[in-house]
């Protein structure tokens, strides 16, 4: 069976964002020694960035697969996708609070809920996207 287009363009920004967070995870952050201080920011968001629109982009594939009988779910896999992205991230943030190891961030949360926030644009992109490429979708 032929995966769709859609299907390949989710799973590709899934495995994009979780690349570039095992990246700048394990490697960039440690790594950097520079003082400035927007690099130091946008390294300190980047763990919440990138899994706030990777995550979403798996459940876009999976919820379809798990509930293929419910139309409205299936309907508003992009919503519900951004919803239990959204939970799981937030509760994530709160859960290290009460940690003595990990640390809770305001920031965190914010650009969590800015990278879910454009939902419809995605949803949109992504429907314009895989409609101007050709049927002929080779991978690599």
């Amino acid at each position: 069976m032929k995966p769709s287009k859609s299907i390949i363009y989710w799973f590709a920004l899934f495995v994009f964002c979780f690349i570039a967070y095992q990246q700048i995870i394990d490697y960039i952050r440690p790594n950097y020694t520079g003082n400035n201080l927007t690099i130091k920011y946008l390294l300190g968001i980047a763990p919440n960035f990138f899994p706030a629109i990777g995550i979403p982009a798996l459940f876009v594939i999976l919820i379809p697969q798990l509930k293929r009988t419910n139309k409205w779910l299936n309907k508003n896999k992009h919503l519900t996708a951004n919803i239990i992205s959204l939970t799981g991230l937030i509760s994530w943030e709160f859960i290290q609070s009460a940690s003595n190891k990990l640390h809770f961030d305001w920031n965190d949360i914010l650009w969590t809920i800015i990278c879910n926030a454009p939902i419809k644009a995605r949803e949109k992109l992504s429907k314009k996207y895989l409609e101007k490429s050709s049927d002929n979708f080779v991978i690599i």
